[in-house]
């Protein structure tokens, strides 16, 4: 019986290997706060994703590559999503996808003082999108 080789990944490549998702100082999974997950492609075998995460308990931060299953275990325990993740391409807050509420244009300008001066400068606007939680939280982003 002969295995198939993954077209998308080439015979010397090596593959991404997992490291436990736990915190090196305290060497627990305890206190771990789960910031970004992403996909790696392509991968074979078990599934993996990158992941970066802060121990709440040191303030030790990590990113490394990471069985999704330990990723889900610490996803799944109550009391664990205490701020902003990022999932994939999506924001989550509360534990719900945030959703798109407007868009607008930030001036980058700050002035330097309260003063009413002509300074010449030119104000240098960047647009944004507005993200919104039902619970009221909200984020921009650069457009």
């Amino acid at each position: 019986m002969s295995m198939m080789r993954n077209p998308l990944i080439p015979g010397s490549t090596p593959h991404p290997k997992a490291q436990a998702l736990l915190c090196g100082k305290c060497r627990s999974t305890d206190h771990l706060d789960l910031e970004t997950i992403e996909s790696i492609e392509p991968h074979s075998g078990e599934l993996l994703v990158s992941v970066s995460y802060t121990c709440l308990a040191c303030e030790s931060s990590y990113a490394h590559t990471a069985a999704f299953h330990e990723v889900a275990a610490v996803l799944n325990r109550n009391g664990t999503v205490s701020g902003l993740l990022q999932f994939g391409g999506q924001y989550f807050h509360c534990g719900e996808p945030m959703q798109f509420s407007t868009t607008s244009a930030r001036s980058v300008y700050a002035p330097l003082s309260t003063e009413d001066t002509d300074d010449g400068l030119m104000d240098v606007y960047l647009k944004t999108r507005v993200l919104q939680c039902r619970c009221g939280f909200r984020m921009e982003l650069p457009a």
